[in-house]
This record gives structure tokens, C-alpha cells and sequence, in this order.
């Protein structure tokens, strides 16, 4: 993912409530899996290496997340772990074709978070962070310029 894309998703999880976490968690990780795919299909392993790990890695966080007092979440953890295999298998046989089946999962199961996301009215997870506002504005000559003005406070952040 290039520096863009890491700092896109930094900016949503400081406006996101628990729902809307596991929905990044996702598209990150497809993310990863898909630049994976691309570096490792183009023969540049260390690049695949370094998506793919990171891929695990959310994969991980999101096994680490499950409330396993539901029944539905030994589904989830089976199926996260299987993705977690696949891309391990991906990796230690070159074969980015074994990378569709976790993408396949995670891009299955995406559409069900981000409905619950809708239906989460709860607040951001971090409290006391920036807040940012974005638009178009008109600038000198009549210039239609973009801006991002962040909302900076002397209580950032989490709260200790």
C-alpha cells in the first residue's frame, strides 16, 4: 500500500466507532492482499512479502477481536484462519492464486460489517482526537482549491 492508502485508513480509525474498526480492518487487509498479489505476480517477492505480512497481520487482529461467547464468531475464527493459512501458503509457494481464496472471504463477509456499521450509533472508538473537515474552497483568481482543515486541540488522542 503506498503512503496514501496507509494514511487515508490512519484518518478513518480516529472517526470510527468498534463496527466501523473491523470494516477498515477489512478493506486493509484486501488492500494488502491485492498489492501482494500484484508484486508477487510481477516477481517482486519482497513486496508481496511485505503486503502479505501485513495482510496476516489484520487477519490476526481481527481473530484477536472475536467475543467468542457468540456462535457465530467459531465461524469467523475457522474462516480467518484459513485465510491466514492461504496466505501463508501463497507465500511459501509463490502462487498468487492461493491469495483469491482469502480475498474471497474477506471480500465475502465485508458487505455484512459494513451494514452493521450503519446500524452502529455509538461513538468514535478514540476520544478527544482531531476532527477533520474537508472541502473545496475558491482561492486567489477564483482558483477552486481543495482543503483539509484538522481541528487541532491541546487534548489530542486517547485520553490517559
Amino acid at each position: 500500500m503506498n503512503k496514501d492508502m496507509l494514511q487515508g485508513f490512519a484518518t478513518r480509525v480516529t472517526q470510527a466507532n468498534k463496527t466501523e474498526l473491523v470494516v477498515i480492518i477489512y478493506e486493509a487487509a484486501i488492500a494488502s492482499i491485492e498489492e501482494g498479489k500484484k508484486a508477487l505476480e510481477a516477481g517482486d517477492v519482497s513486496a508481496a512479502r511485505k503486503e502479505i505480512s501485513r495482510a496476516r497481520n489484520l487477519i490476526c487482529e481481527l481473530m484477536r477481536s472475536l467475543d467468542m461467547h457468540y456462535n457465530i464468531s467459531t465461524y469467523l475464527m475457522e474462516l480467518y484462519r484459513f485465510g491466514h493459512r492461504e496466505l501463508c501458503q501463497a507465500m511459501a509457494y509463490r502462487d498468487p492464486k492461493r491469495l483469491d481464496n482469502t480475498l474471497h472471504i474477506l471480500e465475502g463477509i465485508l458487505p455484512s460489517f459494513k451494514e452493521l456499521a450503519k446500524q452502529d450509533t455509538s461513538g468514535p472508538v478514540m476520544q478527544n482526537s482531531q476532527t477533520i473537515v474537508a472541502g473545496l474552497t475558491y482561492g486567489p483568481g477564483s482558483d477552486l482549491r481543495e482543503t483539509i482543515g484538522v481541528g487541532v486541540g491541546s487534548n489530542r488522542g486517547f485520553q490517559a
